[in-house]
């Protein structure tokens, strides 16, 4: 990502680690789960749905492929307008490409860490 400026290529490293992240994150904690974890609550706080605590790895490879994949599309995409239009565009299309993506891993980042502390701890935090 460095041959569309210094910024791209940091942002395309931020979106590969933000990517990663949750995944790493749930390898080490997921194995120190319960097997049957809480899933869904009512309104009232009761649970009413108990699951596998690999569930839990739904989020983190959904953040892992949505990352990667935003990362090779922005690289496919500033390829494709180097070889047909200007520099520049491709320079701004692939700094749009980045930006979403590091947005949607942080929201996912967000959300892993969620599932993950009210699976843990048996209770919702927003209910």
């Amino acid at each position: 990502m460095f041959e569309y400026g210094k910024k791209n290529g940091w942002m395309g490293i931020a979106l590969i680690c933000l990517s990663v992240l949750p995944f790493i994150i749930a390898v080490l904690v997921i194995p120190n789960l319960a097997d049957s974890l809480p899933m869904r609550w009512d309104s009232a706080g009761e649970v009413t749905r108990w699951g596998s605590r690999y569930e839990l790895f739904i989020a983190p490879v959904f953040a892992l492929f949505m990352g990667l994949g935003t990362y090779v599309s922005a690289s496919r995409k500033g390829r494709d307008l180097t070889k047909s239009d200007s520099n520049a565009a491709a320079i701004l299309t692939v700094t749009r490409f980045l930006r979403s993506g590091i947005l949607v891993s942080i929201v996912l980042n967000i959300a892993n860490i969620y599932l993950l502390y009210t699976s843990g701890t048996n209770t919702p935090l927003i209910l």
